[in-house]
């Protein structure tokens, strides 16, 4: 009788060797990592799974960096030293009513690409690292999948 593995280990065996591969493109690219494992984690967090997913999470993710990238510009551009707090305002308030907006109802995504511009500094090579840290995410989930259908065990 042969010993399966158990689905948690394979899964987080894929997952750890799809972000070891996705930390060597991203440095070898110039892209974000750690911007990689942000929208990876959303893909996680999401409401969906799988390819089904990608939609909602592109757009409540992309709508986090597109309010943080605007934030961030035009911040930089007015000379008023609390626009910081006005911008902290309405960001927050779009992302939040969004909730009720089908396609950017999933605001912890929203979230994430938000404090992930900001920790950039509004640098454009967020997205990039972003979106292809939400294909990181499906990527894991599917090959994890597929060890478990192979290799796993149901407990």
């Amino acid at each position: 009788m042969s010993k399966k593995l158990s689905n948690n280990t394979l899964s987080a065996f894929a997952t750890a060797l799809l972000c070891t591969i996705w930390m060597v493109i991203a440095n070898a690219t110039g892209l974000l990592g750690w911007a990689g494992f942000a929208g990876c984690t959303a893909y996680f967090a999401g409401p969906k799974k799988g390819v089904s997913a990608l939609p909602l999470t592109f757009a409540c993710v992309g709508s986090g960096v597109a309010y943080a990238l605007i934030s961030v510009h035009l911040g930089n551009q007015i000379d008023f030293a609390q626009i910081g707090l006005v911008f902290t305002f309405v960001t927050t308030f779009l992302m939040c009513a969004g909730g009720k907006i089908g396609i950017i109802s999933f605001v912890p995504g929203a979230f994430m690409g938000s404090f992930s511009t900001f920790a950039a500094g509004g640098d454009f090579m967020i997205i990039p690292s972003i979106a292809a840290g939400i294909i990181l995410g499906l990527c894991c989930d599917t090959l994890g999948k597929k060890l478990c259908a192979i290799f796993g065990s149901e407990g």
